[in-house]
């Protein structure tokens, strides 16, 4: 009977710390999802375009306003966004234009199909092209007459020559 309130005994610590560590791991993974790393806001920044530098991501810019939009990211990230949901935010807000790949819909959908329309296309006409090179029928040259009299005037001059 001594040995059974133990084991219930042992059985209440070992729930108890594992109740514990459980409660542990869960509010640092929360605390840790709060404070956004340098590298998740460089990796959301670099998908956005500067708003005042043509052709520069937000990542790599020095410039004040992305400064402050970079903070603004981090922001985003501590309250929980996603990237996707943050790259939503700034184009909403700012336009299609500030993202660094325009989104696969609506207008912006012919620049990522054309490039494989244009392959195929090429791959096609390369293999048209190139069977038609082999199908061709082999060209039979006939000497002509002056052909003949030019070879024989040479062969009687390199006879007269040795």
């Amino acid at each position: 009977m001594i040995q059974y309130k133990w084991l219930r005994v042992i059985q209440f610590w070992l729930l108890s710390l594992g109740l514990f560590g459980l409660l542990t791991s869960h509010l640092t993974s929360e605390a840790q999802a709060q404070e956004p790393s340098l590298d998740d806001i460089n990796r959301v920044a670099s998908q956005i375009n500067c708003p005042t530098c043509r052709g520069i991501s937000l990542g790599n810019c020095p410039t004040t306003t992305c400064e402050q939009w970079r903070a603004q990211i981090a922001d985003l990230l501590k309250q929980g966004y996603t990237d996707q949901q943050v790259l939503d935010y700034f184009s909403t807000r700012y336009g299609q234009q500030v993202l660094q790949e325009p989104p696969p819909q609506g207008v912006t959908l012919w620049l990522w199909i054309l490039p494989f329309i244009a392959f195929a296309l090429a791959a096609g006409g390369l293999i048209y092209t190139m069977r038609r090179w082999r199908t061709n029928t082999p060209v039979t040259v006939t000497p002509s007459p002056l052909a003949d009299d030019y070879l024989n005037q040479v062969e009687q001059d390199l006879r007269r020559g040795l």
